[in-house]
């Protein structure tokens, strides 16, 4: 259903059914780009899961391998956040 209207002294006319499918045809590409994004979302939120999951099967296979050596690490960290919080509550 064409629709004419005038505009500056120029008469212009619009099909209301192109510019509907043009609309839907926008609606459909939208909906499809977020359906791209929301898979690599997913793909890269899985890929950061197993990378976790092979870090901690890493670490744990280091523990059991180099006990004392992990027991120093620990024991270095807690000394350290011990005492920057020591000397953190000192000032106020």
């Amino acid at each position: 259903m064409p629709t004419t209207t005038v505009q500056n002294g120029k008469a212009a006319t619009f099909n209301l059914a192109h510019l509907t499918a043009k609309a839907a045809e926008g609606k459909m590409l939208a909906e499809d780009l977020v359906e791209i994004g929301k898979r690599k979302a997913q793909r890269i939120v899985r890929k950061g899961y197993e990378a976790g999951e092979d870090y901690l099967d890493e670490s744990k296979r280091y523990i059991k391998h180099n006990p004392w050596t992990s027991v120093g690490a620990a024991l270095g960290v807690g000394l350290t956040l011990g005492f920057v919080s020591g000397l953190l509550a000192r000032r106020r």
